[in-house]
Order: C-alpha cells, then structure tokens, then sequence
C-alpha cells in the first residue's frame, strides 16, 4: 500500500510537471513528385527543384543580363542524373512563390555549394521544355502538395 501511495504520487508529479513539446510545431511547405523521361539528354548533370519570388520574369529567364539569383529563395535536395522520379520537400514560410525544375550542366552538388557558381546560375540550366513554373501559394502551417509534375529535357 506504502508503494502503491507512492507509485500514484510519482505519477501525479510527473503529468503535472509535463510541458507541451515546441519540437513538434507544424511546419509550412511544398512537397510532391517530380517525373522524368527515363533518357537525359548527354548534356543534362542532374536536376534541382527551385524556389523564386513571385516578381520573377519568366520571359527573361533566358536573358544573359537578367538578374535571375536576385529572385532565387531556395532549393531542393540535388537530383542525379538518370533518375526517373523523386520526391521532394521544401519548408518555406507562408507567402507566394514560383516553383521550377531545372536541369543542370554541372555537376548538382558542385554547383549548389559554391556561392560564386550558384549566382551565376543562369550560365548552368536548362529550362526543360515541358515543366511549367509552377506558382504557388503557402499558407500559415500547410504543406502544399504538388501532383503530376512531369519533366522532360
């Protein structure tokens, strides 16, 4: 009975002492699936999904003098060469954003983790002729899910 009185008291103790965990906080984002033909063109290094501000000029992007990088939010994971599908997540904060897969002439990881090649990015994509910017909007705590992305070189 003495350890059953002190089993409960222990109990009562530690749920009461018990604080919300912050580490479990809802998060905002876009995720999906990106498709791929099974044959990359020789030229094509590997692949990344990427995030821009809304005021990009999707007409300039071909254009050696536009600022593309002072659009640039962030990127997804690298995606190598050959692969026909990939999932991806990327937390954003809630606002307006356009989403692009591009094709990339370098090696992903190369390009990705030097600041100097990466402000030049315009130098080492391609635009894939069929993936559509896609615009999107993310709201407070929601991942937005993209469906039935398909790429093709």
């Amino acid at each position: 009975m003495k350890y059953a009185l002190l089993f409960v008291s222990v109990l009562l103790i530690a749920l009461t002492s018990c604080e919300e965990s912050e580490s479990l906080e809802a998060i905002a984002g876009v995720e999906g699936v990106v498709n791929f033909d099974a044959v990359w063109p020789d030229s094509i290094a590997g692949a990344v999904v990427v995030v821009f501000d809304v005021d990009l000029d999707l007409d300039s992007l071909n254009t050696s003098d536009y600022p593309v990088f002072d659009h640039f939010i962030t990127y997804g994971d690298p995606i190598g060469r050959g692969v026909q599908n990939s999932d991806y997540f990327i937390q954003l904060e809630p606002g307006g954003y356009i989403l692009m897969v591009i094709g990339l002439l370098i090696d992903p990881a190369q390009l990705l983790a030097n600041e100097d090649l990466l402000q030049e990015i315009q130098k080492y994509i391609v635009v894939p002729e069929n993936a559509a910017p896609r615009g999107i909007v993310i709201r407070e705590k929601k991942i937005n899910e993209q469906t039935d992305w398909y790429v093709h070189f």
